[in-house]
């Protein structure tokens, strides 16, 4: 039972995986995508939790808590040191298909926090 029920889940992932990488390639809204689609949101952002959970499961970045704890930088995401005149002065600056993030030193922390996390979604 145990082997059926894993691989309808596989099944299913694959799925979900395709449909993610259609949302993201159509330049429409989740909320639109999966209107079009007839899918809820909600079993949309469900699916899209699993699949991430599950990559960091396999990448080993999850702790035995399940909390995440480190997730791995894009190789294409490049960062670079630059001194400013600027009283902040610039810690790094982040490039990554044609986007550039300049962090400034002293930024906040919880929203640099959010500003990797929207890196790590639309990778």
């Amino acid at each position: 039972m145990t082997t059926m029920r894993t691989s309808k889940h596989e099944i299913l992932k694959a799925q979900w995986i395709a449909n993610i990488k259609d949302q993201n390639e159509s330049g429409l809204t989740v909320r639109d995508w999966c209107r079009e689609k007839g899918i809820t949101h909600g079993r949309y952002y469900y699916w899209l939790k699993i699949i991430r959970e599950e990559a960091l499961i396999r990448a080993g970045t999850l702790a035995i808590t399940g909390q995440p704890q480190f997730a791995e930088v894009n190789p294409t995401i490049k960062a670079e040191n630059k001194f400013d005149t600027n009283s902040q002065g610039t810690c790094a600056i982040l490039r990554s298909n044609g986007n550039e993030i300049e962090i400034l030193n002293g930024a906040d922390p919880n929203t640099l926090g959010i500003i990797l996390e929207l890196i790590g979604r639309s990778v």
